[in-house]
């Protein structure tokens, strides 16, 4: 037992929060760790010494990191990692298959500088490696490039409005910047326009 009158080491804390963690029901972040299988390797468990033996020295402004997040805590899957790399190692974190081989999302996104859901959005659409990573725009069948006029294209495409009102030509109109108004709705928006103003004036 270490004398608690001594500072304790660099490292020491980050020990004993990991074992509490994973062997503490009444640790907050037990939930997220020992009750869901998240152990602490027998070498470590027993062995303050053995833990720093294995991870080495701890650089300013790291943190314990498990490589695989599922896994448990042993010497090959743990690292001292910033908080960057921790954040991105997350068991939440988006992965995509693309030609068969799982990729992280955000790492593609780093590679390429494109937005993760650009990522994502082309992986879903079967598109090969280099096409998913590809700084060029790309047209569909819809002849739609990403990012181009996609939303006022899809607005002249819809059937029905916002409410569920079919498009017809009794139903609609044509504004001034060439979209379609559902009469329907317009109507009803007028009628509690005019009810309000009916109602204040009494």
């Amino acid at each position: 037992m270490m004398d608690e009158k001594k500072p304790r080491p660099d490292g020491y804390n980050i020990w004993l929060g990991m074992k509490d963690r994973c062997n503490n029901p009444r640790s907050r972040p037990y939930k997220n760790y020992g009750a869901i299988g998240v152990k602490v390797c027998d070498r470590w468990e027993k062995s303050f010494q053995a833990f720093m033996e294995d991870m080495g020295p701890r650089p300013p402004g790291y943190s314990l990191d498990r490589i695989e997040p599922t896994g448990g805590y042993t010497p090959d899957n743990c690292r001292w990692a910033d908080s960057k790399t921790q954040g991105r190692n997350k068991r939440n974190r988006v992965n995509v298959t693309i030609e068969g081989i799982l990729y992280r999302a955000v790492e593609l996104s780093d590679i390429s500088g494109l937005k993760t859901d650009t990522i994502v959005n082309r992986a879903a659409k079967g598109m090969t490696f280099n096409e998913v990573i590809s700084s060029k725009r790309f047209v569909f069948a819809e002849g739609l490039a990403l990012g181009g006029k996609a939303s006022g294209a899809k607005k002249l495409a819809r059937t029905h409005c916002r409410n569920g009102h079919e498009f017809t030509d009794e139903t609609t109109y044509w504004r001034k910047d060439n979209t379609r108004q559902c009469r329907i709705c317009h109507n009803e928006k007028m009628r509690r326009l005019q009810n309000k103003w009916r109602g204040e004036r009494v």
